[in-house]
């Protein structure tokens, strides 16, 4: 699964980090500092451990500055 976003600003604090229906932290897919611009980041499907998760539904929240949205996607296997 590809996340993309776009950053208007450089911002000093940013995140993405994937959840499952649990509300329970299943990877961390970027943080800290990021640059003006384009940006993607790809998620495996895998945890923090590596391991390959189960086919469900997972949330991602986005969280830049004062900016944060929070998606629903589906894994499907």
């Amino acid at each position: 699964t590809e996340i993309s976003y776009f950053l208007p600003l450089d911002v000093s604090s940013l995140t993405l980090k994937v959840y499952d229906v649990s509300g329970k932290l299943v990877k961390t897919l970027a943080s800290g500092a990021h640059e003006s611009g384009h940006h993607s980041v790809v998620w495996d499907g895998k945890d923090e451990r590596g391991l390959i998760v189960s086919s469900g539904v997972y949330f991602y929240r986005f969280k830049a500055g004062e900016f944060s949205q929070t998606a629903r996607m589906v894994l499907v296997r």
